[in-house]
């Protein structure tokens, strides 16, 4: 009796066996080594899935954008080898930073906010994001310590303002009166924005704006000078306020009451003109870094590809 049942459960074993290595070869099969490195089926799989939904492209196209997400998979794997020859390690901090720094760029305050946009509207997890935020880290600092990747010039950087300045967009002289939520209730909403009406009513009544600022505003920053924001960029403001305010255009001209994210605002305006060199001359040695670095990045990875071992497996494979 005890040995049909060892013999049943032998069975059992080699049954759930061979189906496991099945569900393996389907789901996890190795379609490419980079130098002994595997790439497995389903992560290439997983990727293509999110591509598809941001970018639209006949089904004759499947095998050619398939075959340059493995592409990409292909070239991480060679900067992460690079990276761990070079005791490279971007760690947790470091994408944190970025992170956050990205948050503050998109006027969102909070982490569950920003995980709802990459769901909802980029089609990734928060945790996909941050496994690419740190594969980008990755390649810049291997570009930048194993490779060496030469900054622009002044005047390489005034040279791009001078052929972009039609493009670089306007920046506005403003003035503002600020009144800040104390909370995200209906009665705090309505509390601030009966007060702002009711200094709005003062200016119009003959007070002048200036004085109103100084009286009333709470941005502690500008209202000593009867809120002077000076010189500013749109994209450098809450995007519901630039939004409202971008229609401006009369020197003296003064808005409604205004809200953003964090509260109410009265604005003036007082001018508007390109944007000047100085104030995006850091944003434009940015611009020409990246280009310099996506163009020795290529090179690097087309060169590296050929001195590495790699092997493709993936049945369509097409050639770039």
């Amino acid at each position: 009796m005890i040995k049909k049942a060892c013999i049943l459960m032998m069975a059992f074993l080699a049954t759930f066996f061979a189906s496991t290595a099945r569900a393996w070869e389907v789901f996890d099969r190795i379609i490419a080594v980079v130098n002994d490195r595997p790439i497995v089926e389903s992560e290439v799989n997983a990727r293509f899935e999110q591509y598809k939904k941001l970018k639209k492209f006949p089904a004759s196209k499947t095998s050619f954008h398939r075959s340059r997400i493995l592409d990409m998979f292909i070239e991480e794997s060679l900067f992460v080898q690079t990276a761990e020859e070079e005791s490279i390690i971007v760690g947790e901090r470091k994408v944190d930073d970025f992170i956050e720094k990205m948050m503050k760029r998109l006027s969102i305050d909070t982490l569950d906010e920003f995980k709802e946009k990459l769901e909802s509207k980029d089609k990734i997890s928060y945790e996909e994001y941050r496994e690419q935020v740190r594969n980008s880290m990755t390649k810049e600092m291997v570009m930048s310590i194993a490779v060496g990747v030469t900054p622009p010039s002044e005047e390489q950087a005034k040279e791009w303002y001078r052929k972009n300045a039609g493009k670089v967009g306007f920046e506005f002289n403003i003035n503002h009166i600020f009144l800040r939520l104390k909370g995200r209730s209906l009665a705090e909403e309505r509390r601030v924005n009966n007060e702002m009406k009711s200094i709005h009513a003062r200016i119009r009544g003959g007070m002048s704006f200036d004085e109103a600022a100084k009286k009333y505003s709470e941005d502690g920053s500008t209202k000593a000078r009867g809120g002077a924001m000076g010189w500013v960029r749109l994209s450098d403001m809450d995007r519901f306020l630039a939004m409202q305010i971008y229609g401006m255009s009369r020197p003296g001209q003064v808005s409604g009451v205004l809200k953003s994210s964090a509260g109410y605002h009265i604005v003036k305006f007082n001018g508007k003109r390109t944007v000047q060199y100085d104030s995006i001359r850091d944003l434009i040695f940015n611009i020409l870094y990246s280009e310099r670095l996506g163009e020795q990045m290529m090179k690097w990875s087309e060169q590296k590809r050929k001195e590495s071992e790699v092997k493709i497996f993936m049945e369509d494979y097409v050639m770039n």
